[in-house]
């Protein structure tokens, strides 16, 4: 079948032995170039209308032939059209190294008509996917994202914003890989990232910039994150303007009250949503740099999460952040095998590293700021869990509040901590008979590293326990550490 090239017939197919268009009269051209067989229409757009053809060249090749139509009065408009036209095929050649952005094939005049020939991606994109399959899981958004932003670094490294990200531009190849198609719209990033000029995009996925005019490469950001919240919501925009998904009153995205019954979203992942689409650019995750590494941040911390509550059977409260800086597996056998002595040392070790001090130093002041929180709670939960709730940091915190509550400490607070917790020697009689209580620590030092009873027997709140650090430096790893650390 011959397809007749003129953008005007009504019934451009035409049988194969035809010189003619049978409805219009138009020359037939069995191929374009003397190179390109045309199969079939796939799609008209605003100044294009697209074939799928072959490479008669290429032993029939699937390909794509794009053909200039302009739908605009006016020289103003079609010049702007043509210069749109040409800029894509430019963009194709420039970017067509990128495996996930359609190969630039040729570009040409016939018949004073313009084509650009392209690769043609074999899959659905995603708004085909979207009507067949459903609303999207977060799982596949997570994977669209890991898809297309290193895409959008790619085209944005080279210059160039797409300007028109939305589910239809969106190609899933047979393997599953994501394409990004249909730069017609694309715009050359200026030497400060800006780029000023005709409004162009799709109502319902362009930012606020766009629409004045300018773009940024958070422009593309927050089409991308548009696009990811319809195919979540499956709610996309109205062809008379209304979005459901847009408050225009209070002037924010509402998207989580269209989420599919039975339906939800991790925080994590809503927290990266919410910023790709927020309504000023600086708002917005400036570069797909800061948008994978938030992404990497969290998967990473989830992982995190997935281990401390493997190891410490229990859980972490939503406002703790996790970034733990060393290795509690050994830790946690030595707890399990009750093994409380080698633990201690383990536990000392541990501290040791996550300050930066060296194996068998000493720990000081300064290095009580270091010790994380999450490192803190994680050595707290493997103690007081394999003890029954009998050793650990927030077993001594609380002994420490019993005992003086939340005011400062003084030497009397510290003395009888200490002696509750075995670590002070018991006073014998009266603290008047040995003067300050600085004279009584003088003559009745703390109990050294050796003198730890290292059983389930030890007084509560024992272990663990670092030898001769100085009371000052247990009070405030224990209390004031803790206490910011929520234990």
């Amino acid at each position: 079948m011959l397809y007749c090239s003129n953008s005007s017939c009504a019934n451009p197919f035409n049988p194969d032995d035809d010189k003619f268009c049978i409805k219009c009269g138009q020359t037939l051209t069995p191929l374009f170039r003397n190179r390109f067989r045309v199969i079939g229409l796939l799609g008209e757009g605003g100044f294009s209308r697209t074939y799928e053809a072959r490479d008669v060249d290429k032993i029939d090749e699937p390909c794509v032939i794009k053909q200039f139509v302009p739908q605009f009065e006016g020289t103003a408009a079609l010049e702007k059209a043509t210069e749109l036209f040409k800029q894509e095929a430019k963009r194709l050649y420039d970017l067509g190294e990128h495996p996930q952005i359609p190969r630039l094939i040729a570009y040409f005049e016939q018949d004073k008509r313009l084509y650009l020939v392209q690769e043609l991606i074999q899959g659905q994109n995603l708004l085909q996917e979207l009507q067949q399959q459903g609303a999207f899981s977060e799982e596949k958004i997570k994977q669209l994202l890991t898809d297309l932003l290193p895409i959008l670094k790619f085209i944005h490294e080279r210059g160039v914003i797409h300007r028109d990200i939305k589910p239809e531009n969106i190609m899933r190849r047979l393997d599953g890989k994501l394409i990004l198609i249909d730069f017609g719209v694309s715009k050359q990033i200026t030497k400060t990232f800006v780029g000023v000029g005709t409004t162009l995009g799709t109502p319902g996925y362009t930012p606020l910039e766009q629409m004045r005019g300018q773009v940024f490469p958070a422009s593309d950001l927050y089409s991308l994150g548009v696009t990811c919240i319809r195919l979540l919501t499956q709610v996309l925009p109205n062809a008379d303007g209304s979005d459901k998904l847009y408050d225009a009153l209070r002037g924010c995205w509402i998207w989580r009250e269209y989420f599919p019954q039975g339906r939800s979203i991790t925080s994590e992942c809503g927290q990266v949503l919410d910023k790709l689409i927020q309504n000023y650019v600086k708002e917005r995750y400036q570069s797909t740099d800061e948008v994978l590494a938030e992404i990497n941040n969290k998967q990473t911390q989830k992982q995190i999460l997935s281990k401390f509550q493997k190891f410490t059977g229990s859980t972490l409260p939503s406002h703790i952040t996790l970034v733990l800086t060393a290795d509690y597996s050994r830790l946690k056998d030595l707890l399990a095998s009750a093994r409380w002595e080698d633990a201690n040392e383990k536990t000392f070790d541990i501290l040791l590293k996550i300050s930066g001090r060296k194996k068998q130093d000493s720990l000081y002041l300064e290095d009580v700021k270091k010790l994380s929180c999450q490192d803190l709670r994680t050595i707290d939960s493997l103690w007081t869990k394999y003890s029954n709730g009998h050793f650990g940091l927030s077993i001594q915190k609380q002994i420490w509040q019993n005992i003086r509550g939340n005011q400062e400490s003084d030497e009397e607070s510290l003395y009888r901590f200490g002696t509750q917790v075995g670590w002070l020697r018991p006073k014998i009689g009266r603290k008047q008979l040995f003067g300050s209580a600085n004279f009584f620590w003088q003559q009745k030092p703390p109990i050294s590293f050796y003198d730890l009873t290292f059983t389930i027997n030890a007084p509560k709140g024992h272990l663990p326990c670092f030898g001769l650090l100085g009371m000052t430096l247990v009070i405030s790893l224990i209390f004031l550490r803790c206490e910011e650390c929520g234990l």
